[in-house]
């Protein structure tokens, strides 16, 4: 069976062909995957992304051919023309693929699917929904805060919250249309399935999890070697991760935990407005001394950080299956997380982990001081949610998973009458 990817971001093995850092680039599952898929007999995968500032081009590298569809460099990363969804189309009848496997509703690959712009049978997988996150896209910040958080520089060059927002929008109803179009979907969460069949109830659902990084699962978390009182969060970047609500729950923390340290994974720079604002947060609320930056982690030191954390939060406005949380799960360490979204899918409360209302800042305190107060709740959380995790994210079941999936849409797709053409953006 021949399989296509469109991904949203070229892999890290084309970044670094190309001499680029992939410390910013997402989908760190997917090599992963990848690298699995490719010893399997009778599979051949080939790799397409769009990347703005590229040219096209190929590349051949053990055994994978990957395909960069180049973009003007200011070109939004929502946005599409025509002549994108011609090249990927060259691209599909160049491979001649048996399925075609979109990740993500994010970008334009969608279309493909729900234009029926292709003979070839196509599955998309959901990672985020853009519709629902946009609602949540300023988190906790006030009109004040946005203001304050907005630099002149980034709303010249269009890299302000602002701006960000507006493109999340305009992917949002890109995305509406991908979902009501599609015939086949794959999906992890009760809630992404739900918010599928809210607007295409006629689309086949497949349930296929992630494998995560090998790393994530040779590291086992012991509270004897953790870092006591320390909370570990890695997803800074946007205001609907919530790291405000878990500023506000640290000042609650730090009166009876005065030692408490929260170490911040991410690139938290002194450029962009929101990270500069970030930072005054920080030091206006007298937490400096108890915030460390850590900055980038790449999957060994992430998997030390989590191995010495005492818990990790993640307080998101919003998420579907956050790979963050699955991998601190994997660990080991206990996990505190918001119920929305797709979370109460991966976290069973007070059996894998601790949920709480999102927004909700005296309560993640509370969550948090209980598990610092509790070594027998944190050993049973931390053992717990390292199995259920293992066994959810194990490669042959994940394989079993999008191999049947696979099978099926290729299957099912012989029997689609292709409707006409309709490349127009």
């Amino acid at each position: 069976m021949r399989v296509l990817w469109f991904t949203n971001d070229p892999l890290p093995a084309v970044h670094r062909l190309a001499g680029r850092e992939c410390a910013a680039h997402g989908g760190t599952w997917m090599p992963t995957l990848l690298h699995h898929l490719s010893r399997m007999p009778h599979i051949h995968v080939d790799v397409a992304a769009a990347h703005r500032g590229s040219s096209d081009g190929q590349v051949a590298v053990d055994g994978v051919n990957y395909f960069v569809i180049g973009q003007p460099r200011y070109q939004s990363y929502f946005s599409c023309t025509k002549k994108d969804l011609e090249k990927c189309l060259a691209i599909i009848r160049q491979t001649e693929p048996d399925v075609i496997h979109i990740h993500g509703t994010e970008r334009f690959y969608g279309l493909i699917a729900a234009r029926k712009l292709t003979r070839t049978p196509c599955v998309i997988s959901l990672q985020g929904l853009l519709g629902p996150y946009v609602t949540s896209f300023f988190g906790a910040l006030t009109a004040r805060d946005l203001r304050r958080s907005e630099r002149l520089l980034d709303l010249l060059t269009r890299r302000s919250l602002f701006w960000m927002y507006r493109d999340y929008c305009a992917g949002a109803r890109r995305e509406r249309e991908v979902l009501a179009g599609a015939n086949a979907l794959m999906g992890r969460t009760e809630w992404d399935r739900a918010h599928l069949k809210s607007v295409n109830p006629r689309a086949k659902y497949y349930h296929v999890g992630e494998i995560l990084r090998d790393d994530f699962r040779a590291k086992s978390w012991d509270i004897a070697g953790c870092r006591r009182h320390s909370i570990l969060f890695t997803n800074v970047g946007e205001p609907r991760r919530g790291i405000e609500i878990l500023l506000r729950a640290m000042l609650s923390i730090r009166r009876d935990f005065p030692d408490v340290q929260l170490r911040l994974a991410g690139e938290i720079g002194n450029r962009r407005g929101y990270h500069r604002f970030v930072r005054r947060m920080i030091a206006e609320s007298g937490l400096t001394p108890n915030v460390e930056l850590l900055g980038y982690l790449d999957a060994r030191a992430l998997v030390r950080e989590l191995s010495g954390a005492h818990v990790f939060a993640i307080p998101s406005y919003i998420e579907n299956s956050p790979n963050s949380l699955c991998e601190a799960m994997q660990v080991g360490v206990p996990c505190v997380a918001t119920y929305a979204g797709g979370i109460p899918s991966l976290i069973q409360h007070h059996h894998t982990g601790l949920l709480y209302p999102r927004e909700d800042a005296p309560l993640l305190a509370e969550a948090i001081m209980k598990i610092f107060r509790d070594d027998d709740l944190a050993c049973r959380l931390g053992r717990s949610g390292r199995v259920e995790a293992l066994e959810r994210h194990a490669p042959e079941r994940v394989l079993s998973q999008l191999l049947n999936a696979y099978q099926e849409v290729a299957a099912n797709g012989r029997f689609v009458r292709l409707t006409q053409p309709a490349v127009a953006v």
